[in-house]
Formats: C-alpha cells, structure tokens, sequence
C-alpha cells in the first residue's frame, strides 16, 4: 500500500514539474517572441557600420507625423533620379539593403527604403489599415522629391500602398513598378486561421514582425474594397513584375490591374518563369535588369 502511494506521489511531483517546465518554456517563448526574435532590424549604428564597410553612404531618418514615427533610409545623394523600396508583409527598409549598396544601380539612382508603419523602427507591432499607412508614408515621399524623376518599387502587400500612393499624389511618380502585387481582392484566400491568430492570448503566441503582419493583412481584405476607386486616379507608368509559379499571391493580380488603371500613362509587365513569390531575392539579377531599364 505504501508503494502505491509512494508512485502516486512522485508521479504527480514529476507532472507538477514537466508542468512548471512548460510555462516556464512558454514564457521565454512570449518575451523572445515579443521581444527579440524575428523583428527583421538592425540598429541605425550597426546598419551604418555595415554600409560603411563597402563604402557605401547611407543617412538614416526618423521623422514624426500624426504622432507616429516613419523610419527611412537613404543612399546616394547625387542629381540622380530617386529610386523607393516599399516592402510587403512583414518586412524592413532591410530587405533592400543589398540593393542600396549595388554599385549598378547607385550610378542610376539614390536609393529610399522605407519601415512601413507597424514594422522597423517605424512603431513597430501597431499595424495600420494601409490608406493610413499612405497619410504617413506620402508626405515622406513628397519631401523627397527633386527635379529629377522618381520611381516607387513596392512589393506584395506594398502593391496597393503604391495604388493608393500614386492615386493621392499623381505627379509624385514617373513609374511604378508592382512585385508579386496584392491588388485584387478577389484573389485573397479567405484564410480564416488568422483571424483566430488574431486574438489574444493566440495573437502573442505570434513571432516578432509576424503579429503586426498578421493584423495588416487581415485589413487588406477589407481595404482593397475602397482602393477599387483609387486605380481611375493613378496616370503614371506601370510596370507589373510577377513570378509564374507564385502561389501566395496568384498572377491573375496583373489581368485586375491593368483592367482597373484606364489612365495609367503606360503598362508593362514582365513575368518572370518559374519564379515565386521572392522574386526581388531569388531572382536578383533579373529584377535588378528590369530596375535599371526605368530610367
């Protein structure tokens, strides 16, 4: 009798351990998650100490407007034409990095990427519908431009933040080019997971940039509703750029677009074959071909 007693006691001291062990484990998940891991960042000192390895310039700006932060970068700044990167979900200005420091493309432009709000530095974790992305992100662009041509390079999500950009502002840009754009609503999955993901306690259960993400992308279901009416508005170039195996965003995006831009100064489009998704990474130097023929 004492045996089993004996056994049923250390069985519940080991379960109330193994127990112990799981919170404990979930909480160092929570605060890394939270906290440290996958945020996509650097620092501004080390992003600077890198660029200056390969002697390339790069000015870092954090400006405040409607009491929210828009974090930037720059590179370049010469009388050359202004070339902006615009990332999808989730993402940074550092997803371009490496095309900051292209000596190819440096000769061609001065080089912005941008911490769309929500992720970066740019108030990172509070994600925005994206027409109020554009109310923080369009004056930003406005108080670059000079006398020389700009370009807006945008990429998935960041497809419809450069619909609803170049609609507000339609001198603002000489071409835009959509990567693997998210523009038609009809082409969202309906992907209910999210919405639960959405709530807490699940929400904080997501890693780093993909809780904002997360959020953003829920808006863009909805969002892409009202942008229908900005197309109409846009009268610059377009260039459409789209991988031929994409299976998160479908390539029926390009069809919807060219049908809804009837004052679209010029569309183009390139469709990369057996390209996905990351076209702006898996297929660098046919991007950076298509980039460098803009201007």
């Amino acid at each position: 009798m004492r045996e089993v007693k004996s056994v049923s006691y250390i069985y519940k001291l080991l379960m109330r351990k193994f127990l112990l062990y799981i919170l404990l484990a979930l909480g160092i998940w929570l605060s890394l998650s939270r906290c440290v891991i996958m945020r996509n960042r650097w620092s501004d000192s080390k992003a600077k100490r890198v660029f200056a390895s390969k002697h390339v310039p790069l000015t870092i700006y954090d400006t405040i407007i409607n009491n929210r932060h828009l974090h930037y970068a720059v590179s370049g700044s010469g009388n050359l034409p202004t070339l902006v990167f615009i990332h999808g979900s989730p993402g940074s200005w550092m997803n371009y990095m490496k095309f900051m420091w292209d000596s190819t493309l440096r000769k061609k432009f001065n080089i912005v990427s941008i911490d769309r709000p929500g992720f970066g530095y740019s108030n990172f974790g509070k994600a925005l519908h994206l027409q109020d992305q554009c109310k923080l992100i369009l004056p930003v662009l406005q108080s670059l431009k000079t006398s020389q041509p700009m370009f807006l390079c945008v990429h998935s999500l960041g497809g419809a933040i450069g619909i609803q950009l170049a609609a507000e502002s339609p001198d603002l840009f000489n071409t835009i080019v959509i990567v693997a754009g998210s523009i038609d609503a009809l082409q969202e999955k309906p992907e209910t997971w999210r919405k639960i993901m959405n709530v807490k306690p699940f929400y904080w259960l997501l890693p780093g940039a993909f809780a904002p993400s997360n959020t953003e992308l829920l808006y863009l279901k909805k969002d892409l509703i009202p942008l229908q009416e900005q197309f109409k508005k846009v009268t610059c170039k377009v260039h459409f750029i789209h991988g031929s195996n994409d299976t998160w965003v479908p390539i029926q995006n390009i069809s919807y677009g060219t049908r809804m831009l009837i004052n679209a100064r010029n569309i183009t489009t390139d469709t990369i074959f057996g390209a996905d998704h990351q076209i702006p990474w898996k297929n660098k130097k046919e991007f950076t071909n298509i980039l460098l023929k803009l201007y």
